[in-house]
């Protein structure tokens, strides 16, 4: 996998270099391209009533991410840690996004089977997202938000502790706001590639940071595309099996893509406890 400037010189010691965040990102890239792609491409009655005729957001969505996390690695490639880390907010915003899309996308399929379907898709807030038309997100109904991801996913919130103020998503989330804003002057000195050459502490420091939020934010997401829409993550053998006209073997419909059971082995590194529970579920074979 080629990533924009991975060819052009580091110099910022063995550390940095080859430090496990750069490993990571190429994962988390490789299990998005993979879902972006998926064979598993339901049509979403919410977009489909949109001006855009978009079939389904999902693609678009996780292309999208895997581009973030492209940008996140040529930052950091290139010595911008505090640019970087504020892509990591970026990206913890969008994953938020992304639930959240899915939870209201099977509210709208349920409600369609009790109204006008051209009505009801062409007042609801997804449509009006397409067409540019409202947000979807805003500060103001962040309370709303978490609110319905946890009424869809208790446990997985529960887990996570994504409601709890003082928890670490919440953290590793503020420590993201603090490279956005620049709150402090070491974030500003973040971004000057030669500090970041000169200050092995600092270097450090932001590195792990940036994984340790990194890491984290993904696994929230991975747990709860599993949980939600796992076929997003299956193996393409079983559909290229239908294709060829053979039959499936047994239980391949069970087996995710290559980079998925990557991917899986972040949350096992990362939230062990989490990883449990998903394998509990026995949904798949990660």
């Amino acid at each position: 996998m080629i990533f924009s400037g991975e060819d052009m010189p580091r110099n910022f010691g063995d550390e940095y270099d080859n430090h496990k965040v750069f490993s990571y990102l190429k994962d988390i890239m490789a299990f998005y391209d993979t879902l972006s792609y998926s064979n598993y491409t339901p049509v979403d009655y919410a977009s489909i009533a949109s001006k855009s005729k978009i079939l389904n957001t999902a693609p678009y969505i996780y292309s999208s991410l895997a581009g973030t996390i492209e940008s996140i690695y040529v930052l950091l490639h290139n010595g911008r840690c505090n640019d970087a880390m504020s892509l990591v907010r970026k990206y913890c915003d969008s994953i938020i996004l992304e639930i959240y899309i899915r939870i209201l996308v099977k509210e709208i399929r349920n409600n369609v089977l009790e109204e006008s379907f051209l009505d009801y898709n062409q007042n609801n807030a997804i449509t009006k997202w397409i067409d540019a038309e409202s947000r979807l997100l805003d500060e103001k109904d962040m309370r709303t938000v978490f609110g319905k991801i946890s009424t869809s996913f208790p446990a997985l919130t529960d887990l996570f502790q994504l409601r709890d103020s003082k928890a670490l998503y919440r953290k590793l989330r503020d420590l993201c706001n603090d490279n956005l804003h620049n709150n402090y002057l070491y974030t500003i000195i973040a971004n000057d590639t030669e500090m970041i050459r000169g200050q092995k502490r600092l270097r450090s420091v932001m590195m792990n940071n940036i994984f340790k939020s990194l890491s984290f934010f993904f696994s929230i997401h991975f747990a709860f595309i599993y949980c939600g829409d796992s076929n997003y993550m299956m193996s393409s053998d079983y559909i290229d099996y239908l294709d060829c006209g053979s039959q499936p073997p047994e239980g391949s419909e069970r087996w995710v893509a290559p980079s998925v059971a990557t991917a899986f082995d972040i949350v096992k590194n990362t939230v062990p406890n989490v990883a449990d529970y998903l394998i509990s579920l026995d949904i798949m074979d990660i």
